[in-house]
Order: C-alpha cells, then structure tokens, then sequence
C-alpha cells in the first residue's frame, strides 16, 4: 500500500499550506495583532470540527436508504450535509471571538479581515476533511463509527489533487461566511450573517449536487463530461466560480454613505 499520498496529503497540504497562508495573511486586514496561538488553536478546532459533526453521516446514510432518489437526496439529505458542515465553520469563527475578545471583533470590522479570517477557517476545516477521510480510507473500519465508506479511495494521488481543490471550496464557503461577520459587525446588521451562510450553503449544493448528477444520471453527455475532466475542469471551473462569487460578495459589501445636506443659498 502506498502511504505516501497520504505523507503529502497530511504533511504537505496539511502544514505547508496553512503556514504560507498564515505568513503571508498574518499582517493584513487589521489581523496583526491576533497572537499566533489564536491562529493555531482557531485552525486546529476548525481541522477537528469536521470529524466532530461527522457522525451525522449515520441518519443521513439512513435517509438515502430510505428514499433513494436524485431529489430527495440533492434537496434533503444533501443539504443536511451543506448546512452541518457550513454550521461547523461558522462555530469555529465563534470559537475564534471567543478566544480573542478584545481584538477579535476588529478584525470583523474590517472586511478584508473578515474575508481572510472566514477564508482561514474554511481552509482549515477542508483540511480536516481531507486528513480524516484519508485516514479513513487506510483503516475503513473507521467507517463504520462515522458511517460512511470509502472503498480506500484516498490512497491516490490523484486523490492528493481533489483534495487540495476541495480544501479550496471549504475556503471559499468559510470567506463567504467572513463576510456575513463582517455586515454583523463592521455594517451593523446582524441578520446579513443568515444571508451569507445561506450563499455559502448553496455554493456547496452546486459543487455536491453535480457529482451527485453525475452519480445518479452517469449515461447523461454531462455527466460522462464531468468524470472525465474531474481534475482538469469541472473542480477547476467549481473554484473560478466561488472566487467570483467572493469577489462580488466583497466589492459590494460597502458602507452606505449617507446622502449631503442640501445647501441653502441666504437671500
């Protein structure tokens, strides 16, 4: 068995990538202050919350087995899993106010560190994802308390690939979540938090809801597409997507400014 997709997977993607990010994001966004420790623990509790909230899998395994139909599983089961696991980055940014009461909130003031913070988060739970199912890929006895089965799938490296664009879509869900803290603090308006995790949640559901097209409907031209060019365009075009979706999210998440006073002319 080749163990070193894994290696990389786990070493490389897993500890090289957070910490370029974080040498490179550390000063920007008002995010100078924010003690490196809080960067670590905020990651590792984002890393940890995906195997965490992974036990769902069980009802939602039940689910399928019941009713197992495209729609029923794109448009309940699927989106079970979308809301759990958009739910779990947003935790995490809490976890992070939590621990940084004093300069959290500034950070959330300003959007460029809500967007790298929500990015932050997102990227560390992706890599989560990606750890835990390659672990679980290696020992599917795992499997059976988390309910799900991989058929080691993650022993590839072609799966070191997916993996790493995945990490990518868990970014741009958790900047999009960044920005909903964002209207929350630095707007005052709180109930735009909902909005944004709704957007994230729905971003999710094109990218899984896809591969589920793909799944259920394999003759379709679409779906023979999809599998073929997997790496090379489909996940590639998902992750063009989703940045533009937060750049658009970001340039018009603005201050209103308010409208002059009239002025008037003294007879």
């Amino acid at each position: 068995m080749n163990i070193w997709p894994t290696v990389v997977l786990s070493g490389g993607i897993g500890l090289l990538v957070p910490l370029v990010f974080y040498f490179i994001f550390r000063k920007r966004g008002g995010l100078a202050r924010i003690p490196a420790w809080v960067w670590l623990v905020t990651g590792l509790v984002a890393l940890l919350f995906f195997p965490l909230f992974l036990f769902r899998k069980h009802y939602e395994a039940a689910l399928v087995f019941a009713k197992n139909t495209f729609w029923f599983v794109a448009g309940v089961v699927q989106m079970d899993n979308n809301i759990w696991e958009e739910l779990a980055k947003l935790l995490a940014i809490l976890v992070f106010l939590a621990l940084a009461r004093k300069t959290g909130p500034e950070v959330f003031h300003r959007k460029s560190g809500a967007t790298i913070w929500g990015f932050w988060t997102g990227l560390c739970y992706g890599i989560g994802e990606a750890i835990t199912l390659s672990v679980i890929g290696y020992l599917p006895v795992l499997g059976r308390v988390f309910g799900i089965s991989l058929f080691l799938y993650f022993t590839t490296w072609a799966a070191v690939w997916e993996r790493a664009y995945a990490i990518q879509l868990h970014a741009i869900m958790g900047a999009l979540i960044g920005l909903g803290f964002y209207h929350w603090f630095g707007l005052k308006k709180k109930w735009w938090l909902l909005f944004f995790f709704f957007i994230a949640t729905l971003y999710h559901e094109l990218v899984d809801g896809i591969i589920l097209v793909m799944m259920y409907y394999p003759r379709l031209g679409f779906s023979r597409f999809v599998r073929s060019h997997i790496l090379s365009i489909t996940l590639p075009v998902l992750i063009t997507i989703g940045y533009l979706a937060v750049l658009v999210a970001y340039r018009a998440s603005r201050r209103v400014k308010p409208l002059a006073e009239p002025t008037t002319v003294e007879p």
